[in-house]
């Protein structure tokens, strides 16, 4: 005799093990270095299977200096390697997968055409559901789509966050992470000054005398009592012997607050430290030519006047390539950069549930 078991149905939700995700990073296109960025939204459908629609933004050069955009839409398989060996673990702190899509491409030339896109990516999870990932990949349109580009291959390697939607969405948060999308905001601004490093600026009195006047604005959101996320937008003027410039540098950080971390009861205690890694581009206002990929490494001594207000030191490095500096006495070699130094202001301007 059989015994039958009633299973309960789960209802249906477009949502239900949804993703949503967005990256910046660097791209590589006919021997040119550029900027990517995309969002993506996906669903998995399957424990180890993800179908995904990505909007992609390349920003690269056909003459190795006017930097021009192409538009990439396209829908993604994603496998996930690690979860088809050993089985899906949604509390797992780790996931790697394979990319294989499909799509359209638009330069700023009017071409048009089909593109195929591959790729690997990984994850790292920081909270139930926030993640970290890297993906590299290629997208491959064919060779007569550009006539102004050699090859017909962009490579990319982009960073982000990734939302991702929980299995039982009525589960509760840990103490640690912040309780709603809409929780946890904050907002900064900050006045300095900073001065260009490159060979041509040698000594600390040369430093002094090419310091220029810089702003920023930036807004965040704490995802966990450790983890933050922000965009800034920086710049203003910037002095490099008789080369006086304007520019502006665009970013996303990754900060971490190991002082809250640590603390554990206390997570907002009075002092902070706060180090920060970014990904963006910098770029000069008098030519459309300097458009540059920048990585950022900076630091934030914070403290906390109370729950919502903050005053903060940053100092940060912006990482250039030698043609940000135009020089006629000695072209510098290697990396050019801008030390920064600020005082800022941050406010948490949403509901406060990391308390």
């Amino acid at each position: 005799m059989l015994l039958a078991t009633a299973v309960k149905a789960q209802p249906f939700s477009p949502f239900r093990n949804g993703f949503a995700s967005v990256g910046v990073g660097a791209t590589y296109y006919s021997g040119v270095a550029g900027l990517g960025a995309d969002v993506a939204l996906g669903k998995w459908i399957l424990s180890t299977t993800a179908l995904r629609g990505v909007f992609d933004v390349n920003l690269s050069s056909a003459n190795g200096t006017e930097m021009h955009p192409y538009y990439y839409g396209h829908f993604d398989l994603m496998v996930d390697i690690y979860s088809a060996l050993r089985g899906r673990n949604p509390s797992d702190y780790f996931r790697s997968y394979l990319i294989l899509g499909g799509g359209a491409v638009h330069s700023s030339f009017n071409d048009n055409d089909f593109c195929a896109v591959a790729g690997i990516g990984g994850d790292f999870r920081i909270s139930d559901d926030w993640r970290l990932f890297t993906e590299l990949s290629t997208t491959v349109h064919p060779s007569d789509f550009d006539n102004k580009m050699k090859s017909s291959a962009v490579f990319s390697f982009k960073a982000g966050v990734l939302y991702d939607i929980a299995d039982n969405p009525t589960r509760s948060r840990s103490r640690f992470e912040t309780k709603s999308f809409s929780d946890d905001w904050f907002f900064n601004v900050a006045l300095g000054v900073c001065s260009v490093n490159h060979r041509e600026i040698a000594d600390f009195n040369d430093r002094i005398s090419h310091l220029t006047p810089v702003f920023e604005f930036g807004i965040g959101k704490r995802l966990t009592t450790l983890w933050q996320i922000r965009l800034c937008a920086s710049g203003l003027y910037a002095k490099a012997n008789d080369d006086f410039f304007s520019f502006y540098n665009l970013r996303g950080d990754i900060m971490i607050d190991p002082v809250a971390y640590f603390s554990r009861d206390n997570f907002n205690p009075l002092f902070s430290v706060v180090p920060y890694l970014s990904a963006g581009v910098v770029a000069r206002l008098d030519s459309q030519s300097d458009f540059l990929v920048a990585p950022v490494l900076g630091m934030q001594l914070l403290w906390r006047a109370d729950k919502r207000n903050h005053l903060y030191l940053d100092g940060h490095y912006v990482v250039t390539p030698p043609r940000f500096v135009k020089s006629e006495v000695v072209q510098p070699v290697g990396s050019v950069g801008l030390f920064t130094l600020m005082v800022g202001y941050a406010h948490i301007f949403s509901r406060i549930t990391l308390d």
